[in-house]
């Protein structure tokens, strides 16, 4: 995991989306719409090539949690599957474990979900997982298997219905979900342009 250290409501404005997943940062891009450090009618001249593509790089980095080296060793996966590398590269983005228990709607942000399963909190075949970047497959079966006090607001948000749906390649039901299918790329959690992240690696 790379380690975020500059203030994550900056990271938000900068990048102009809620790379983290947790409401707040919605809430502060509804206030402060504009980049950090400049007045709101402030522009700026079209970002060069390398530009765009080194945000939508920091982009990905950031919301799942991965360093440059991490996100280049997955491009050259995906490059070497064949096939469409953007799409391939987005399938395995959201078939991390940590990326998946955050899909579920079982945490509020993917650093909160990569806590759970670092924590051993999360299981996936009825043994205990914590590598957050493991890759699931379909038909892998996950549990959360938390302490009540974490467990009972995720039981509460699911059974309610407060909690986001999840994808059509997962189900969830309660405290189980199964990984039914090969995750879409369409139906990424991130909007953004990753085919500008493989001209990034690519060059």
């Amino acid at each position: 995991m790379s380690r975020v250290r500059e203030p994550k409501g900056k990271i938000v404005r900068a990048l102009g989306h809620n790379v983290f997943g947790n409401p707040k940062y919605d809430r502060l891009l509804e206030r402060k719409p504009h980049p950090p450090g400049k007045p709101p009618r402030w522009s700026s001249r079209r970002a060069s090539e390398y530009g765009e593509q080194l945000r939508e790089t920091r982009k990905y980095r950031v919301a799942y949690g991965l360093g440059r080296r991490q996100l280049k060793t997955l491009y050259e996966k995906a490059r070497r599957a064949g096939g469409s590398t953007s799409d391939t590269l987005l399938v395995y983005l959201e078939a991390r474990l940590s990326n998946v228990v955050f899909r579920l709607g079982w945490a509020v942000s993917r650093a909160q979900a990569r806590q759970l399963v670092s924590h051993g909190h999360v299981a996936v075949g009825g043994r205990v997982l914590d590598i957050p970047s493991a890759t699931l497959r379909p038909g892998d079966v996950l549990e959360l298997r938390a302490p009540e006090a974490l467990a009972g607001p995720v039981r509460e948000r699911t059974v309610q219905g407060r909690s986001v749906p999840p994808p059509s390649w997962l189900s969830r039901e309660g405290l189980t979900a199964r990984v039914v299918a090969r995750p879409q790329a369409s139906e990424a959690s991130v909007p953004g342009r990753i085919g500008r992240v493989v001209e990034f690696f690519a060059r």
